[in-house]
């Protein structure tokens, strides 16, 4: 399978809000609200400001975060979870 380029959606505007246990979205392009927590939120947020492939990615979050591998290992799965929410999409390279 080829890599692809994990990017927000043309459009979509990422307002969101801290809440008690997380972050609330709200997807202007679909019109749903939803609640993430701050791993999901830092990782939006990231891909955002800079698209990448998902090593990319996971090693911007890794030295930005500091993150460990276990947590890591974590951030294909929340890049999943996000484009199930359209709130990133896959683009090919």
């Amino acid at each position: 399978m080829n890599e692809r380029i994990w990017r927000v959606p043309p459009g979509q505007a990422l307002q969101h809000r801290a809440w008690e246990d997380g972050f609330v979205v709200f997807n202007n392009l679909s019109g749903d609200t939803h609640l993430l927590g701050e791993g999901e939120m830092q990782l939006l947020l990231a891909v955002a400001a800079q698209p990448g492939d998902t090593a990319t990615v996971t090693a911007r979050l890794r030295a930005t975060l500091g993150l460990d591998d276990q947590e890591a290992g974590d951030i294909p799965a929340m890049l999943s979870d996000l484009l199930a929410l359209s709130l990133v999409e896959a683009a090919p390279c």
